[in-house]
């Protein structure tokens, strides 16, 4: 029997999707549960990596019981996930520790001593990344600092993806997109760094094999095929970080392809044919051999949305919420009636590199409704992920084919406000779960289903908007307005983190 079915494995911030594709990119099937995070004083945001494993095992058994699709003929398995964990486990695979994940700062004075005693010329001379507290490295040299019996039983240190790929084969590895934000990477060599290794202080053999995101790591095991249904032995390939599986699903495969991808993080990637090596952007290594993904992201730009869903919205177990949510947008008049929104609730890494930053409404005024902030949170969203655009071209990137695919993809109105904000036409992917049809093509070649990750753009449908050059206007007036916001209120972000209350 062929195997022409693959398995696409989505950790997220917020929830685990798989989705179940024939090799010619039609979809059988998905099913998507959501997976809790918890937040701790002193900056602290973890998940559990055995509830991401529960999470897809219950995914994976609604795929094949409502498509029909026997095991036998699945031909790959691919995992994706969200960047920077950092997973200690034991020799036999059993975290020791709760997942800190992408949002965790936790790790400021392990950051400031590595500014002081690595240097950022260092690490932007071998790693190409800046140094940031919600890096891999800042986390481990935290664990070694402050838990320093538990980092001595450390087997081997995990991101998410590689967690899921363990459970999956009961082999430890690490994908090398994921390797630029661990900032041990030496990111041309594709190899860790010893030199960076050293300097931090942490240990070489506590670090995974690095993979090619499509090489097969192993097999399915007898017992993760008794927990998922699925047959014992089939290829598991190591995977990628989630927005750089999302830039193939949307087809960006060559320089000046551009794409923005809205999940818990909006995030904004360039393709380009050399990194972006000045510790501003993040650089990551594409898919597609030979190419590079350069990105920023707003760091909880969806979050933010969701947030207000669950704080002040009802229905919010359904996808009734966010429609009620669209239509209330809907109702106001482009700019909210200068209700501005600075959405960096959660701190922000590029441009700005600041973990003290927090979320902003600016222009409070009776006249503002619930709908108002809604449209402001949009807005707020689309401002950032401009500035971040500007930057990417003052650094030499060229910005052409802008795709869009996530979640804004899923509203109108969102990206009727990013194409006029941006003032450029988007190009809108008609399946806008890229994340998971990338990671699918990254999984169909590691196993030769598909021959040349050129030929992506085949398996992506786009619909072209075009902005409104009228409201483009009055969006440019407040993005200057916009621009000013962190300068005038960056001492004050420093004051209230600094006060014992």
């Amino acid at each position: 029997m062929d195997r022409d079915y693959i398995i696409s494995i989505d950790i997220g911030t917020s929830s685990c999707k798989t989705a179940l594709f024939y090799k010619d990119g039609t979809i059988a099937g998905m099913a998507s549960q959501e997976h809790g995070t918890v937040f701790g004083a002193g900056h602290v945001v973890e998940q559990s990596p055995e509830e991401w494993w529960k999470c897809s095992v219950k995914t994976i058994r609604q795929v094949l019981g409502t498509t029909g699709v026997r095991p036998s003929q699945i031909g790959v398995i691919g995992i994706d996930s969200h960047s920077s964990s950092v997973i200690p486990v034991s020799a036999e695979g059993k975290a020791l520790y709760s997942a800190m994940i992408w949002t965790d700062r936790r790790a400021i004075q392990e950051k400031e001593w590595i500014d002081r005693e690595v240097g950022q010329e260092v690490l932007t001379q071998i790693n190409g990344n800046r140094n940031d507290e919600s890096n891999a490295a800042c986390k481990i040299l935290w664990l070694k600092r402050n838990c320093p019996s538990l980092y001595r039983d450390t087997y081997k240190i995990l991101n998410a993806s590689g967690y899921m790929v363990y459970r999956m084969t009961g082999k430890f590895s690490s994908n090398i997109s994921e390797g630029g934000l661990s900032q041990l990477l030496d990111i041309e060599k594709g190899r860790w760094s010893k030199e960076l290794i050293d300097a931090c202080g942490l240990d070489l053999e506590k670090l995974p094999d690095i993979y090619h995101c499509y090489e097969i790591v192993g097999g399915i095991t007898a017992e993760a095929a008794d927990q998922t249904g699925l047959e014992s032995g089939t290829p598991v390939v190591a995977g990628t970080m989630d927005a750089v599986a999302c830039g193939l699903g949307c087809g960006i495969t060559k320089k000046g392809d551009a794409y923005i991808t809205g999940g818990t993080v909006t995030a904004l990637g360039v393709c380009t044919d050399k990194p972006l090596k000045n510790g501003t952007v993040h650089v990551y290594h594409h898919i597609v051999p030979g190419a590079w993904c350069n990105m920023a992201g707003v760091d909880y730009g969806g979050g933010n949305y969701r947030w207000f869903r669950d704080t002040f919205m009802e229905h919010t177990d359904t996808g009734e919420a966010y429609e009620t949510m669209n239509r209330m947008a809907e109702s106001v008049p482009p700019g909210a009636e200068k209700l501005l929104f600075l959405p960096t609730t959660v701190g922000q890494r590029c441009p700005q590199w600041d973990g003290l930053m927090r979320g902003v409404f600016l222009g409070v005024a009776p006249v503002h409704t619930k709908a108002h902030f809604v449209r402001a949170i949009m807005e707020g969203n689309a401002f950032a992920v401009r500035e971040i655009m500007e930057l990417m071209e003052e650094l030499g990137a060229e910005v052409k084919n802008l795709m869009i695919a996530g979640g804004i993809a899923r509203s109108r109105i969102w990206m009727e406000i990013f194409e006029n904000i941006l003032e450029r036409p988007l190009y809108v992917a008609k399946f806008e779960e890229a994340t998971v049809l990338g990671n699918m093509l990254n999984a169909a070649y590691g196993v030769g289903l598909l021959e040349d990750f050129h030929k992506a753009r085949d398996y992506c449908r786009f619909q072209e908007l075009p902005p409104d050059q009228e409201q483009s206007e009055k969006y440019q007036r407040l993005f200057e307005v916009y621009k000013k916001m962190y300068p005038a209120l960056k001492e004050r972000f420093r004051e209230l983190s600094e006060l014992d209350i």
